[in-house]
């Protein structure tokens, strides 16, 4: 956040008057469970949800909270961590220091779900299904949408994209570059949140490409090209087509080096 930002942040928060707790008790009641720090994780998420609190605002000093809540410090701090590992609130050191609710993160979409594609919750066929459902979507409504702006940075991913399959060396699907293109393209929806989604899904098969290293596929500027060409025409249905079949080849192909790299290691 800006300088400013953050003064306004600490003038403009404190619902909770000049002693740090005056108002709060309108905003809080006391934890009547034994895991008080659930309890307060509930009641900060509530507030943020219904605008009560909102980013910028700081809450009360933890003394101040554990008075408002009924419980112990430790409780306190319990809730704090819970709330800060969700990126919904965030600790700031200094005179003017303390926990504020953060600015939204859409990276935090990303890192969840890749946390679950990494613990095994998430089903590979799940991943590719929901992948080619979403990117459907999106290709239809470039269709409709894209700009001459957006066709542009589409042609200049593309352009690069030829030319750096053409490097032998390059291990080109294991770069962040792979998930650029799908980013440009859900831009293109002019959808914030089908451009979170589809980059949540990009990176999650960023991710395992980068662990497990199948071979880069040398088409790949080909296969881009084929689709810019269909968005071009206006055909959704035939550049549909042409990307379910490529995210289809990719998965097959990732799929099998992750056994490979599973049988290697002695891992499932």
């Amino acid at each position: 956040m800006t300088e400013s930002g953050s003064s306004r942040a600490v003038a403009s928060v404190n619902p909770w008057g000049a002693d740090g707790g005056g108002n709060a008790s309108a905003l809080f009641t006391k934890v009547r469970t034994r895991r008080g720090f659930e309890y307060i994780y509930d009641q900060i998420r509530d507030a943020v949800a219904d605008g009560r609190l909102r980013p910028g605002d700081r809450l009360p000093a933890e003394r101040d909270m554990a008075e408002i809540f009924g419980v112990s410090r430790q409780g306190v701090r319990e809730a704090i961590r819970g709330l800060e590992t969700t990126g919904l609130i965030e600790s700031r050191p200094g005179v003017t220091g303390g926990a504020y609710i953060r600015e939204g993160d859409p990276q935090m979409v990303s890192r969840a779900l890749g946390d679950l594609a990494s613990l095994g919750a998430l089903s590979s066929e799940d991943l590719l299904e929901a992948r080619i459902l979403l990117t459907s979507t999106v290709v239809r409504l470039v269709v409709e949408r894209a700009t001459e702006e957006d066709f542009r940075l589409l042609e200049e991913d593309v352009a690069f994209t030829e030319e750096a399959s053409k490097n032998t060396e390059a291990s080109f699907e294991r770069t962040e570059q792979i998930t650029e293109f799908y980013r440009i393209l859900a831009k293109a929806t002019h959808n914030q949140v089908l451009v979170i989604l589809t980059d949540s899904l990009a990176q999650i098969v960023h991710l395992r490409l980068n662990r497990v290293g199948p071979p880069p596929n040398r088409d790949i500027g080909k296969i881009r090209r084929r689709i810019l060409n269909r968005l071009r025409e206006g055909d959704a249905d035939k550049a549909i087509a042409e990307i379910t079949r490529h995210l289809r080849r990719l998965e097959k192909a990732l799929v099998a080096a992750e056994k490979e790299h599973a049988a290697a290691n002695g891992t499932r």
